[in-house]
């Protein structure tokens, strides 16, 4: 370690290399979460506080100035549910602080005793049937670059994979036999395996004979045009490549597109068509069944009370 490095700074390197990985076997997402709002804290010291790594220490980490941080984040953009998240890491790092550094215990128990505001319930976004459609089949699969995006595009919905399972897939992964599967690592380091579409199957299949015929199990089957393993804003730009065109033709298009939604409107999609909720639940990997009945169920009410209301207009309450 360099001896000039300040004690956050090898608390921060500890925590994020040894602690969460070692001692507490976070999976890597989680601890790539972690990391990232510790480089958000460090932005929000040098814009904010002009404050840099080089000269921030413990000492300094005090309860003040984490919800100022949250306040900073909040007004950049973030909602309630993300700044929690932020919250839960930075409390996460300060009992880790305290047990290195029990001289600051008191001020650090300060920081791991703030309370995480109340998010109201999250309305779920999905897109429709038609205009999920028109998106993954917007990529031009006559070339390379748009029989990839086709791919990315249909396995992101097709699946109900997250988008960092999607970024995980490897050849192996997929299992192309009578009943086609794809294999995802998905939160907790936990998997599971998930039918996909004969279609979807037919598609990934050309995709690995055309333009990865000698790709090995290990290699990940999605790669960017580097050929490297592709990342979640190589996936979100894809995404919005395709929305804005579409959004140039069809002006009542969602404007906003996000990664999640493809997983959120597949859900929806077999809720409406039939499949029960513990089905749905299991399919989407939820550790519990609340989550799924708090989201869909209570999104498909919602939207089926908005058709309600809209079709009141033949009552006349006057």
């Amino acid at each position: 370690m360099n001896t000039n490095s300040t004690d956050f700074a090898c608390l921060v390197t500890g925590f994020l290399t040894d602690y969460l990985p070692h001692h507490r076997c976070y999976s890597r997402n989680t601890i790539l979460s972690y990391r990232d709002t510790l480089k958000l804290f460090l932005r929000f010291l040098k814009e904010e506080k002009e404050t840099s790594p080089n000269s921030f220490y413990i000492k300094d980490f005090k309860r003040e100035l984490v919800i100022e941080f949250l306040e900073w984040y909040r007004n950049n953009g973030a909602g309630i549910t993300a700044a929690n998240q932020r919250l839960a890491a930075l409390k996460a790092f300060s009992d880790y602080a305290q047990l290195e550094h029990i001289e600051y215990i008191a001020p650090l128990q300060n920081v791991s005793g703030i309370r995480a505001k109340k998010a109201a319930p999250k309305e779920v976004s999905f897109l429709t049937v038609e205009q999920m459609s028109s998106l993954i089949n917007s990529p031009d699969v006559n070339s390379h670059t748009g029989f990839r995006h086709r791919v990315i595009l249909t396995l992101l919905y097709d699946s109900g994979c997250r988008v960092q399972e999607l970024c995980d897939i490897t050849i192996a992964d997929i299992s192309l036999g009578s009943v086609a599967t794809v294999r995802l690592h998905g939160k907790g380091n936990k998997y599971r395996t998930v039918v996909i579409a004969d279609a979807t199957a037919k598609l990934v299949e050309n995709y690995l004979s055309r333009y990865r015929s000698y790709a090995v199990g290990t290699d990940f089957l999605i790669t960017n045009r580097y050929h490297r393993k592709i990342d979640r804003d190589g996936i979100s730009y894809i995404i919005k490549k395709y929305v804005d065109a579409i959004r140039q033709k069809d002006a009542t298009f969602p404007e906003h597109v996000h990664c999640h939604m493809f997983r959120h409107s597949r859900a929806m999609h077999l809720y409406r068509n039939g499949m029960p909720l513990p089905l749905v639940s299991e399919w989407l990997g939820h550790a519990q069944i609340n989550t799924t009945r708090e989201f869909y169920a209570n999104a498909d009410t919602e939207m089926k009370r908005k058709a309600i209301n809209v079709a009141s207009y033949v009552i006349d309450i006057t």
